[in-house]
């Protein structure tokens, strides 16, 4: 049986000794009723997994444990994924967050797009959807078993996100459009190490946001007949690529 998960940052860490917050310790003790001499697993976000015992309830019922390994790159694929997509109401952003860090994408971006029905002017309401974002990717990596908190990006605007693509990546946005290769066609190149997706909001891209990704270098794709729904079209797109690229085994 593996030993259950929590996360601690990095300055919670320090000689082989991890204290846990008060969130992580109750869910220890309260929840998962854990005793000293309990195995358990602790990632920092960055990459690194700590296999350890709990040693001490200390003060204020934090749960202090002792590391006795170090893993890095602990669940983490070797291609690396980001995924960005246009911003829609409600909650589908969240769904995003989620289903794409369970799944190893390790940089998220909210796109702002033409049709975008969600609107961003006020730097608080954004740094408040960053957090919120933050908070359940963290969430998702503990569930995965997974040791780095991908990076989430604050919203951005299409055009902005485009310039910085790198030349270098594999570079796709998906549209519902029959001009576009199909996700069958695409053969998989390993030597291939990053990979850029950008997928749109529930209204789509408009014609100038395609026209200006293709003169970008980005390959338009498309997933055949159906169309999928805003919060799923990024994790079954990224799901088919860890599959290609062998990181589902």
């Amino acid at each position: 049986m593996q030993p259950p998960i929590f996360y601690a940052p990095p300055q919670a860490i320090s000689d082989g000794l991890i204290t846990l917050d008060s969130r992580e310790s109750h869910h220890a003790v309260k929840v998962l009723r854990l005793k000293v001499g309990s195995l358990v697993l602790v990632v920092d976000g960055l990459g690194n997994a700590y296999r350890g015992e709990i040693i001490k309830l200390g003060a204020g019922k934090k749960v202090l444990v002792k590391a006795f390994t170090t893993m890095r790159n602990f669940g983490e694929p070797n291609v690396v994924i980001t995924l960005a997509g246009g911003l829609s109401t409600g909650h589908k952003f969240d769904a995003l967050v989620e289903k794409g860090t369970e799944l190893g994408v390790k940089r998220l971006v909210p796109l702002i797009t033409e049709k975008s029905k969600v609107k961003i002017d006020d730097h608080k309401k954004a740094k408040a959807k960053q957090a919120r974002y933050e908070k359940i990717s963290l969430s998702a990596i503990k569930q995965c078993r997974r040791a780095y908190r991908p990076e989430i990006s604050m919203p951005v605007t299409f055009s902005t996100y485009l310039e910085e693509i790198d030349d270098d990546a594999l570079n796709l946005i998906f549209h519902p459009n029959k001009s576009g290769e199909s996700l069958y066609n695409l053969k998989p190149d390993k030597n291939i190490k990053r990979i850029n997706i950008i997928i749109g909001p529930e209204a789509g891209f408009s014609d100038k946001e395609i026209e200006l990704s293709m003169k970008k270098g980005m390959l338009p794709i498309t997933l055949g007949n159906r169309i999928l729904r805003a919060e799923n079209a990024g994790p079954v797109i990224c799901g088919i690529l860890m599959y290609l690229w062998e990181e589902l085994r």
